[in-house]
């Protein structure tokens, strides 16, 4: 086979692997199968609170009990599987890039011990493929190394790579929308009705804010709370309930610390961790509140926030 006909034939595969890439990113872009499409496609609204985190708050924040108590309207944005780096991605798109507005973000701090991670976290980045080609997000893989160069330039690859959240039944379900949803489109949260912790996992849960970095650290959590500082937002930082919480003298004297450095830094924080502790009967899993513990965690939070407000 000649060379030029070798270099035509690549020249056009590479061409309707471009177009076919450009073609599914649009599609996939346009629905809201994944939380993170539900999350993007919100633009230049305005909400009286927002609720940042990760499967704790996601699950374990009820909007509608909250809404009832502080007779406002909320959000949750809060992603399942992400770590604090994918949750200052979020942040940053919600507000900056796509110009949603709100006087006070509720950021749950859901394990303490990973408010100073740099780690990756492979099921919520999976869902953010679509949108690589944002500034925002490529800017905060690209660090990571080469593999998010080539998810980020070559055609198909990160659909490939990540075909369990993006393959041809994904890509069917943009026109037939026979996969519905897990969380209530209407808040963003995801409820748990029926589940009961099965009690395998008896780890108990370590807090440790991590302090003894800070001034070198909480990378991604001191850009949030830039971000909060750049669109007039007061964050509200709390921990839901943990099931398995240090109770140690030594875990109280690590909550002791990080309080003081939230009231150095002007931050309010409310520590639920160990509220319902080994009460399982309001867990799905360990850290994981059920429907009811939802609604008993978010009361107790949503109480303390409005008699500290009454107060001042």
């Amino acid at each position: 086979m000649r060379p030029k006909y070798v270099i035509t034939g690549l020249i056009i595969l590479a061409v309707i692997a471009t177009v076919l890439h450009f073609w599914m990113e649009k599609r996939y872009q346009s629905t809201m199968l994944y939380k993170t499409q539900w999350i993007m496609q919100k633009q230049k609204q305005h909400y009286d609170y927002v609720t940042l985190g990760a499967s704790h708050a996601y699950v374990g924040f009820d909007v509608a009990v909250a809404d009832s108590m502080l007779q406002k309207k909320g959000i949750n944005i809060s992603l399942d599987g992400s770590l604090i780096g994918t949750q200052s991605v979020l942040a940053d798109l919600f507000f900056n890039r796509n110009k949603n507005k709100t006087p006070i973000l509720f950021f749950c701090i859901d394990n303490p011990s990973a408010i100073n991670t740099e780690v990756l976290a492979d099921i919520a980045d999976g869902r953010m493929m679509p949108y690589m080609n944002y500034p925002e997000v490529f800017g905060f893989y690209k660090p990571y190394g080469i593999k998010w160069y080539f998810d980020r330039y070559v055609p198909m690859w990160k659909y490939a790579e990540y075909n369990y959240y993006w393959g041809p039944h994904i890509f069917a379900d943009t026109w037939g929308h026979y996969m519905k949803p897990d969380f209530d489109t209407t808040c963003g949260s995801r409820y748990d009705y029926g589940n009961y912790y099965d009690n395998t996992d008896t780890m108990t849960v370590s807090l440790d804010f991590q302090l003894k970095e800070s001034g070198s650290g909480y990378k991604y959590f001191k850009k949030i709370i830039q971000v909060c500082k750049d669109n007039n937002i007061t964050p509200v930082l709390f921990t839901l309930p943990l099931g398995r919480a240090d109770t140690s003298a030594e875990a109280k004297q690590h909550l002791a610390d990080f309080n003081a450095y939230c009231q150095k830094e002007g931050m309010e924080f409310y520590y639920l961790g160990d509220y319902l502790n080994y009460d399982f009967k309001y867990f799905g899993t360990k850290g994981h509140l059920n429907k009811r513990g939802a609604e008993l965690a978010t009361q107790k939070f949503i109480g303390e926030y409005i008699a500290k407000q009454s107060a001042k």
